[in-house]
């Protein structure tokens, strides 16, 4: 690993015998990123970056910190940014600052962890990396003269070293790569009548091989193909009527529920205006769901959110939210586990070495005891498939409205009151002939959905890719549930209206 090169620089702090002063950790980060744009087969962006620095964050003995941190790497750096650090801690203390000293309790870590790349970085020259994707790319404008599509891969080789005062030394890398399409389909239509409707397909990965092995480039076909179908098919589309409606929502969009609606409600340092606290801790034990149901998060490796070590140098955790129906645990850090009643799971993230840790998710995952087998991959599944298995399965009833909401394409929730407000690419209803409708909004309150799932259909698909933004840092997020998840109709869920 790169970060290997660098013990000179970490063992400065140490042997100036600072541990009386005050508790420190640093943070290395060495990355390089790649991302190459594609629009219609014609290359219109390519960019390289590159970013190597440290951070170093000092707690002195009250308990009181401070923070610093540079993208250069040396001796003289990390002494001056330790000094800075600690001079920052005496002026929070000065001026009354918040004090925190459950970074004590921490036992040292000493750990190396890997994972490897066949198709690491550098692995392709830029030109056959280029060419590539514009094969990908005109392989999907080609399908329809009405296609406009734009092709986006990003590469990221990523790693890290956190070393604590108490002996702990911490190497992990965390590489990542996913290519994604945004396919717009424009009527023929001319002028005002025109219409244009984009959809999305992603394929997220560790390494260049996401364009390189072949079972990868199936899935990139497949999905990709599926957008653009669907982007044809909705010119033609009228808009839903607004009202409630028993539903079935895929994967991506049962990972923005658990993600934005609820992953964010349970991390421990916004408890305070959280609908999952009460005066700032947890309310372990309450009934959140069917008692089928559970919400989990926790690294999986070579996941694109993949991190095993925190940014705090403490072992990652697999943290079971929500346990059979009932809220067991929060998403917790070192700063703020203890004031919310709950044990630290190693939760701190951070996006670079300018950043101070705090509680995020990784891969969260909606899990639901005995699902309804199904064999086939999820790309195959059509709505007419999904209309059978819930008929066979005595879900649907005759008369009734089912609609079927594909895609997420992000929204807003508000943790205080567990309002969210969310965007699909397509809603289906369900029948032996299915009607397809323009997107609409769905919209409700989080317990309130999560109480109205009554099944779940197919294994898990955990591969809904995004970036998290929080307090204006922007992780990797990722995550899903069984293929879909089926939701009674309910008044407070929402789809459309005004």
């Amino acid at each position: 690993m790169r970060v290997d090169n660098y013990d000179h620089v970490l063992e400065l702090i140490p042997s100036l015998k600072l541990g009386q002063d005050g508790y420190y950790i640093s943070r290395l980060q060495s990355r390089r990123d790649l991302t190459v744009h594609i629009n219609n087969g014609k290359t219109e962006e390519i960019n390289t970056g590159t970013l190597e620095g440290i951070g170093v964050q000092v707690i002195n003995q009250q308990g009181y910190m401070g923070f610093a941190a540079s993208d250069q790497i040396s001796s003289r750096i990390a002494y001056e940014l330790y000094t800075k650090a600690a001079s920052l801690a005496e002026q929070c203390q000065t001026y009354g600052g918040e004090t925190n000293l459950e970074f004590l309790k921490l036992s040292p870590l000493r750990k190396r962890i890997e994972v490897p790349q066949k198709y690491p970085y550098g692995t392709l020259s830029l030109q056959e990396i280029e060419t590539k994707l514009q094969e990908l790319n005109l392989e999907i404008s080609a399908l329809d003269s009405r296609l406009s599509v734009r092709t986006l891969l990003r590469l990221t080789d990523e790693e890290w070293r956190i070393t604590r005062s108490d002996g702990t030394d911490c190497f992990f890398n965390t590489p990542r790569s996913f290519v994604y399409y945004s396919i717009t389909a424009k009527s023929n239509t001319a002028g005002s009548e025109s219409q244009t409707v984009t959809a999305y397909a992603s394929l997220p990965g560790t390494d260049l091989g996401i364009i390189i092995e072949p079972d990868n480039l199936i899935h990139l076909r497949k999905r990709s193909q599926k957008a653009a179908a669907l982007s044809l098919q909705l010119l033609n589309a009228k808009t839903v009527p607004g009202g409630n409606y028993k539903l079935v929502i895929d994967y991506a969009l049962a990972k923005g529920l658990a993600h934005e609606a609820f992953g964010h409600a349970a991390e421990t340092d916004g408890l305070e205006s959280s609908i999952l606290g009460e005066n700032g801790r947890l309310k372990k034990g309450m009934l959140v769901a069917d008692q089928r149901l559970s919400i989990i998060d926790g690294p999986l490796t070579g996941d694109y959110a993949y991190q095993p070590i925190s940014a705090m140098g403490i072992e990652r955790q697999t943290v079971t939210i929500v346990d059979h129906g009932r809220l067991a645990a929060g998403l917790s850090d070192i700063f703020s586990a203890n004031k919310a009643g709950v044990p630290s799971s190693g939760a701190e993230r951070i996006e670079n070495i300018f950043h101070l840790p705090i509680a995020r998710m990784s891969n969260i995952r909606i899990e639901f005891d005995n699902p309804i087998p199904m064999d086939r991959e999820f790309e195959s599944v059509t709505a007419t498939d999904l209309y059978r298995i819930l008929t066979s399965n005595d879900l649907i009833q005759p008369g009734e409205t089912v609609l079927y909401l594909t895609g997420f394409q992000g929204g807003q929730v508000n943790p205080a009151f567990g309002d969210f407000v969310f965007h699909c690419s397509g809603i289906y209803s369900l029948s032996e002939e299915p009607v397809l409708y323009k997107p609409a909004i769905f919209s409700g309150k989080v317990l309130s959905v999560l109480q109205s799932v009554v099944n779940a259909i197919g294994p898990l698909r955990i591969d809904a890719m995004g970036t998290c933004g929080k307090m204006g840092q922007g992780v990797p997020s990722c995550g899903g549930s069984h293929y879909f998840l089926v939701i009674e109709a309910n008044p407070e869920i929402m789809i459309g209206g005004e």
